[in-house]
Formats: structure tokens, sequence, C-alpha cells
């Protein structure tokens, strides 16, 4: 006899924590609002992870196809300033860093942590609140998927302002070990 389809309840709001069961092929998600991370954070609608791609300080992140492989994992770290958090990888302990300047397109890097506005990010999130923009404490702007980025490109993030497109959403989600 088959075995029931799984019915899938996502509640939304604060913190926008949602894990994934890596053993189902389709990423079932549910929430998860105890954990502390690390997490990844996926494109929404691309499967396109923020991944340090083993880079160093000064250097640029990519998106890639998601692994949950420590290059992939973030803390989300809290600052002095209310709701402002470093995000930090786990395989470097780098943060991502917007640099100082305020033009757009422009590409984040990973830098040491020093928590200066350029390093600190805002979550804000979607209407459905399933995801959430990523917003440069610095410059105001969110991180953004540029349209080339694909399955097979190693393409950095870029900082752009805010147009609510699904290139702009991002899931926050902790890897599980499946169903228990």
């Amino acid at each position: 006899m088959p075995e029931p389809a799984r019915q899938l309840k996502i509640k939304v709001g604060f913190p926008w924590i949602i894990s994934v069961e890596t053993d189902d092929v389709l990423g079932l998600f549910q929430r998860r609002r105890t954990s502390r991370g690390p997490f990844l954070l996926i494109v929404r609608g691309r499967g396109l992870a923020l991944d340090t791609a083993f880079r160093m300080e000064n250097e640029n992140p990519i998106l890639w196809p998601a692994h949950a492989l420590p290059h992939q994992l973030w803390y989300f770290q809290r600052t002095d300033h209310p709701d402002q958090y470093l995000i930090v990888s786990v395989s470097n302990g780098l943060a991502l860093d917007a640099q100082t300047g305020r033009e757009v397109p422009r590409q984040p890097v990973m830098w040491s942590r020093h928590g200066q506005s350029h390093q600190r990010w805002r979550l804000h999130p979607t209407d459905d609140g399933a995801a959430c923009f990523v917003e440069s404490v610095r410059t105001g702007h969110v991180l953004d998927v540029p349209w080339e980025a694909g399955q097979e490109t190693e393409t950095p993030p870029v900082l752009y302002e805010m147009n609510g497109g699904e290139n702009q959403q991002f899931l926050i989600v902790t890897p599980s070990r499946g169903p228990s």
C-alpha cells in the first residue's frame, strides 16, 4: 500500500526561519522557530544559495546551487543595533560586507568582522512572510540576484534598489537531517 501524501503547513512571521528536510527531493519546508543556525540563504524561485566558494577576505561570495556544505552556511550574529545583524560565513568566519560606497549595482565582499554599518544587515519580510529582503544598513540597498545567474555560473550577488522581485527574495533555511 502506498504511503499517504504528506501535508505541508507553513506558518508565516518572524524570524523567517525555515527548516529544509534534505532527503526530500522537492525541498519540503517546515517552520523551525528555535533554530540559531547556521542557515542557507537561498534565492526564492532560483534554488541558488549564497556561497563563499572557498574565497577569502576582500573577495566576492557567489550564488551556486544549494547543497548545504559549510561554504554555504551562514550565522546571523546580533549587533548592538536593534534588528541589525552581521552575516558570518561558517567556513571562513568572514562577514558579508556591502563596502563603503553607495553606487548601484555593486558587489558585496567578505571581510573580517568589525561591525561597522557596511557589515550590518536588516531583514524585511516579503508580503507573504515566507522569505525576506536582505538590506544593507549602510546603503539601504538589498541583495539582488543578477538575471545571468544560473546553475552553472559563478555569479556574485549585487546590491540594488529594492523592487520586490523574486530575485531579491531570500529564504533563510536550516538544513536538517530529514523527518524524525
